[in-house]
C-alpha cells in the first residue's frame, strides 16, 4: 500500500493523506471547502475517550492565485475554525488537542492575506479608535470594545500566533515528517514522501467555477408587493442548505439579506439575476454572510450596499485584506448607503431599522416595515445573535473589564424579543449564536429558526419553525402588475434617450411563462419577434454554441439578426414579454434609432465574446462601449511599448506577444491587456507587445468601464494573474531547466 491517499473533492480542492507522517494536507480553499470535506467524509466525528471531535486538515495549501474567475480562491476562515474548535487542536485539555499548531503553506501575499482576513473575520474592527472612526460614538465604541474583548477571552490575538505559517519559495519545503512539497508552475504543485509523489492542479479551466455542496429546485418567483422569501437556512457547516439569508420583495424591487457563498447559484434557482436586483443589505462580515459578495460584482451595473458605516468599514477592511489592496473594495465596486442606527431610514417608502446585535464582529439585525392602512406590517431579520444564557454570564458591572452592563443585557432582550408579523432567527447556539428557547414568549406572529445544520427538536418547533427553500411569505399583497415596471426600466437601460412614456406601445404585450427546459420560441410565426426577459434565465444548449450564450433578466433576446431563437430554451421558470417584430421596428424608426442600434453591431460581438466581458454578455452596455473603442492596426513584427492614457486593449484577430524581460505570453483573440494602466499607478507590469502576424485590436477608455463591477472585477483579477506570473516566471524557468 502506499504511503500517500489522495482524491479530488471539487474544482480547485483536493485532500492528501499520509498517516503515517501525520500529515492531512487540503490543497486548495474556496468557499465552502469544509463542507465538501465533511461531504465526502473527510471530516467526520471519531469517539476519543469516550469524547467526540472531528477529524480533519492539519495542513492547509493555498492557492497561488487570491481570485479565478471571478470568485475568492482562498477562504481560509471557516478552515482554520474547524481545525482550532472542532478539531480542538486550540483547545486545552480537548482530545484533539496538539501541540502543533494547523500550517499554513503558500506564497508569502498569499499567506499574509489570508492572515491579515481570518483576523478580521475574528476581531472586526480591533480598537476603540477604529470604532470612531467608522462613525460610532466614544462612548459607544467603548461599550463594544468591552463586548468583544469578552468575546476574545480578554485579547485581541494576532493571528500568525495561531498558526504556523511555511512560505513556498523556489525550492522543495519540508512540512513535516519528510513530506515535501514543491511549487511545479502557476497553482500548481507536487506533493512528495520518499520515492511517493502527487502532482496537483489548482487552476480552474477558464468557464470553471467552485461549486456548492448542495443542488437546490427551481422555484417560481412571484411575490406580492412586500414579500420574503427564504433563501438560505443553513449555517456555515450545513452541506444541504445555503447559509442563513433572505430576500425581500418591496414593489418592483428586490433585495438581499447577506450573500453567502455561492449566492449567483441560489439566484439562479429562483429565476433571478444580478440585474434583477437592487441591493443588498449587510449583517455582518463572517464568510457564511460575507464571501458571496465578489458574485455581486460580476454584473453590469453597480448594486447599492445597505448597513451600519460601522459593518461597512468592517466588511471593507476584511475585503481589503482578502485582496491585499488600499483602496476602499465596496465603495468602488456598490453604491453605498449607510443606514442610521437605532432608527428607522427611509427606502422609497420601504422602511429598515438596524441595530447593533452582540457578536465578536460588527452585526446588525433589521427589522423592516411598510405601513397599511391597518398599521405597519414587518419582517424582523435576526443573523448571528448571542443567546441570554451567554450573554447573562457576560455581565460585568466593573466597566474597566471585559463584559456588558445590565442595562446593554436588557436592552439586546427587548430588541430581540419585538414582536413582529415574520421574524427570522439564528438558533446556532454555541458561545456565539442564539438558541429558540429564548423567543418561548415571543408575540412575533410567525417565527422561522435558521443557522443550524440540526434537525429541529419538539422543543424547537413548539417555538417556531424552519422554511424550506423558496418558500415566500407575503406581508402585503400587490394590486398592481410590477412585472411591466421592471420591463420599462430594462427598455429605458436600452434607450436612455426614449422617455418612459414612449415605451407603451412595447410594453403593451402579452407576458408569456416558461417552465425549465421550455423552447423560447413555441410557435414558428414568432421566430422574427424580440423577447424581453424579465425573470429567470434563457440559454442555449452548450452543445449548440459557444459557451455562454446566455440571456438573464433585462436582456433583449432576438435583437441581434444572428441569435440562434431556435436554440434557446429556458434555464429555470421565466417570464418573457414578447415583442413582435412590426412594432420593435415601428419604434425604433419613430425615435431614430435604427442605425444607431444596429451599426456597432460587429463590434458589440467582439465585446461580447471577449475575455473581459464575459460576465455581461448581451448588455445593453456593449452598445454604448462599442461606440467608445478606438480601432488599432499592428504590422506583423511591430513591437509597440506602451499605450498612453488610461486604456486597456483587447485583441480581435491575429497573434501577440505580450512580454518584458524574463517573462512572455501569447494574447489570442478574445484576450486583452494593459488592465496595470487602470488598476495602478504605483505597480505597472510595463509589459510590451509585439505582433506575431498582422492583427488587429481595439483600445477602450477606462472611463467608460469605471463603473462596471464586473469588468473592473475582471481587471483586478487579471492583474493580480499577471503580476504573480511575471514574479514567478524566472524561478519557474531555472527549476525547468
Amino acid at each position: 500500500m502506499g504511503l500517500i491517499e489522495h482524491k479530488k473533492i471539487a474544482p480547485g480542492l483536493y485532500w492528501v493523506s499520509i498517516p503515517s507522517r501525520k500529515v492531512f494536507l487540503q490543497a486548495g480553499c474556496p468557499a465552502d471547502s469544509v463542507k465538501h470535506l465533511i461531504k465526502h467524509g473527510v471530516i467526520r466525528n471519531q469517539a476519543n475517550g469516550g469524547a467526540l471531535h472531528e477529524t480533519g486538515p492539519n495542513c492547509l495549501l493555498l492557492s497561488d492565485l487570491g481570485i479565478q474567475n471571478g470568485q475568492f480562491a482562498n477562504l481560509a476562515e471557516f478552515t482554520m475554525l474547524q481545525m482550532f474548535y472542532r478539531q480542538g487542536m486550540l483547545i486545552p485539555n480537548h482530545p484533539g488537542y496538539s501541540k502543533d499548531k494547523p500550517v499554513m503553506i503558500g506564497n508569502p501575499e498569499q499567506i499574509k492575506a489570508q492572515l491579515d482576513y481570518v483576523f478580521r473575520g475574528n476581531y472586526g474592527l480591533i480598537d476603540e479608535n477604529e470604532l470612531v472612526e467608522a462613525g460610532m460614538p466614544r462612548e459607544q465604541a467603548m461599550e463594544m470594545m468591552r463586548l468583544k474583548l469578552k468575546f476574545a477571552f480578554g485579547r485581541i490575538q494576532a493571528t500568525h500566533d495561531l498558526i504556523d505559517c511555511r512560505h513556498l519559495s523556489d525550492d522543495a519545503l519540508d512540512i513535516g515528517g519528510g513530506v515535501l512539497v514543491k511549487r511545479t508552475g502557476i497553482n500548481k504543485f507536487r506533493i512528495s514522501v520518499e520515492q511517493e509523489f502527487i502532482d496537483l492542479d489548482l487552476n480552474l479551466a477558464p468557464h470553471e467555477a467552485y461549486q456548492p455542496t448542495y443542488k437546490l429546485n427551481f422555484q417560481r418567483f412571484a411575490p406580492e408587493f412586500f414579500s420574503v422569501i427564504h433563501s438560505g437556512e443553513g449555517d456555515g457547516w450545513d452541506i444541504h442548505r445555503p447559509a442563513m439569508a433572505s430576500i425581500i420583495c418591496y414593489g418592483p424591487d428586490v433585495y438581499l439579506i447577506d450573500a453567502g457563498p455561492h449566492i449567483t447559484h441560489t439566484l439562479r434557482a429562483l429565476g433571478l439575476s444580478l440585474n434583477s436586483i437592487r441591493g443588498i443589505f449587510q449583517t455582518h462580515g463572517h464568510d457564511d454572510h460575507f464571501a458571496g459578495l465578489t458574485e455581486l460584482m460580476l454584473g453590469d451595473r453597480k448594486l447599492e450596499y445597505y448597513s451600519t458605516s460601522v459593518v461597512r468599514h468592517s466588511v471593507n477592511k476584511k475585503m481589503q485584506s482578502l485582496l491585499s489592496v488600499k483602496f476602499p473594495v465596496l465603495e468602488r465596486f456598490f453604491t453605498i448607503h449607510d443606514l442610521a442606527p437605532e432608527q428607522w431610514n427611509n427606502i422609497d417608502g420601504l422602511e429598515v431599522q438596524p441595530s447593533y446585535s452582540p457578536h465578536p464582529v460588527e452585526t446588525n439585525t433589521f427589522q423592516f416595515r411598510t405601513v397599511t392602512e391597518n398599521g405597519h406590517r414587518t419582517y424582523h431579520h435576526l443573523a448571528d445573535i448571542c443567546s441570554m444564557s451567554v450573554l447573562q454570564r457576560m455581565i460585568e458591572p466593573d466597566q474597566q473589564k471585559p463584559g456588558i452592563s445590565l442595562q446593554y443585557f436588557q436592552r439586546i432582550k427587548d430588541l430581540y424579543l419585538q414582536p413582529a408579523d415574520l421574524k427570522k432567527i439564528d438558533i446556532g447556539g454555541g458561545m456565539i449564536h442564539g438558541q429558540a428557547e429564548d423567543f418561548q414568549g415571543d408575540r412575533s406572529k410567525k417565527i422561522i429558526l435558521a443557522h443550524t445544520a440540526d434537525e429541529l427538536t419538539p422543543s424547537q418547533l413548539s417555538i417556531g419553525t424552519r422554511a424550506l427553500f423558496g418558500q415566500i411569505d407575503h406581508l402585503v399583497k400587490s394590486h398592481i402588475d410590477n412585472r411591466h415596471e421592471v420591463a420599462a426600466r430594462s427598455l429605458h437601460h436600452y434607450f436612455p434617450t426614449v422617455p418612459f412614456s414612449s415605451f407603451y406601445e412595447l410594453l403593451n404585450q402579452p407576458i408569456e411563462s416558461l417552465e425549465p427546459g421550455s423552447a423560447l420560441v413555441r410557435q414558428a410565426g414568432h421566430a422574427q419577434d424580440i423577447f424581453l426577459v424579465l425573470s429567470g434565465i434563457v440559454a442555449a444548449p452548450k452543445s449548440e454554441v459557444p459557451f455562454g450564450l446566455e440571456y438573464v433578466a433585462g436582456y433583449l433576446v432576438g435583437d441581434d439578426p444572428d441569435c440562434p431563437l431556435h436554440q434557446l430554451i429556458s434555464k429555470s421558470f421565466a417570464e418573457i414579454l414578447r415583442i413582435p417584430r412590426r412594432i420593435f421596428d415601428s419604434f425604433l424608426e419613430r425615435y431614430n434609432l435604427k442605425e444607431s442600434f444596429s451599426k456597432n453591431i460587429s463590434r458589440r460581438r467582439m465585446l461580447q465574446n471577449s475575455d473581459l466581458f464575459q460576465s455581461i454578455k448581451w448588455s445593453p452596455l456593449l452598445n454604448k462601449i462599442a461606440k467608445s473603442v478606438y480601432e488599432i492596426q499592428i504590422k506583423d513584427q511591430q513591437v509597440i511599448s506602451h499605450f498612453t492614457g488610461h486604456f486597456v486593449f483587447i485583441l480581435e484577430t491575429g497573434h501577440l506577444s505580450l512580454f518584458r524581460e524574463g517573462y512572455a505570453e501569447e494574447l489570442k483573440p478574445g484576450q486583452f491587456c494593459y488592465e496595470d494602466n487602470v488598476i495602478t499607478d504605483h505597480a505597472p507590469l510595463e509589459l510590451q507587445l509585439k505582433a506575431l502576424e498582422n492583427s488587429r485590436g481595439y483600445l477602450i477608455p477606462h472611463v467608460v468601464l469605471k463603473d462596471i463591477p464586473a469588468v473592473e472585477w475582471k481587471l483586478l483579477e487579471t492583474y493580480k494573474r499577471r503580476s504573480q506570473a511575471i514574479q514567478k516566471a524566472p524561478v519557474l524557468h531555472k527549476n525547468a531547466s
